[in-house]
């Protein structure tokens, strides 16, 4: 098959939008690289991630404003995250990854989508198959403060949890009784 000079220009315009798009790229990820953020200083297994922005209002939040974001807490909230020892985990965190799911973050902390979605997060690919979407992987720490914050500190949200237990544990009683 013979290329006509108007499909060979074409490829060559393409490629050449390819590699600007690539080298633009490769600037960007060395920028963040460079920039020491939250999740720049991430464990050795964690390595594989990719930062992304949150999003605020339509509109991304650029790493200054969350540095700045991160500087304006209250003094209260900034002791919670600094003095956030073993002594204040729970017995399920202690040895638990960094990172937890959006699930995970549901379930376990007792949060609301809502709540999640405004929490800064890394993307990494799907452990189950390459194919699927990147999962998202919030902060632990900042996901237990959110939580404990909601709930009234940690007694609050254990509290909750065994609240929202007993609720499942009514509901699927119900369902096999109604079975019968």
């Amino acid at each position: 098959m013979v290329l006509t000079e108007e499909q060979r220009k074409r490829m060559e315009e393409n490629r050449k939008r390819a590699l600007e798009i690539r080298k633009k790229r490769e600037m960007e990820k060395e920028k963040e690289e460079a920039v020491e953020g939250f999740f720049a200083a991430a464990p050795p297994q964690e390595e594989g991630l990719q930062h992304k922005k949150r999003k605020v209002d339509g509109a991304t939040e650029s790493k200054e404003d969350k540095k700045q974001r991160s500087n304006v807490l209250l003094s209260g909230e900034r002791e919670d995250c600094e003095n956030s020892d073993d002594e204040s985990l729970e017995e399920f965190e202690r040895d638990a990854s960094a990172y937890v799911s959006q699930t995970e973050a549901q379930k376990t902390y007792c949060l609301p989508k809502g709540t999640i979605d405004v929490l800064s997060f890394v993307e990494r690919d799907n452990p189950h198959q390459r194919g699927f979407s990147k999962m998202k992987l919030y902060s632990r720490a900042e996901v237990r403060r959110r939580a404990r914050k909601r709930f009234g500190g940690k007694s609050g949200l254990i509290t909750e949890r065994e609240k929202r237990k007993m609720k499942r544990y009514e509901q699927e009683l119900k369902e096999v009784k109604c079975l019968r």
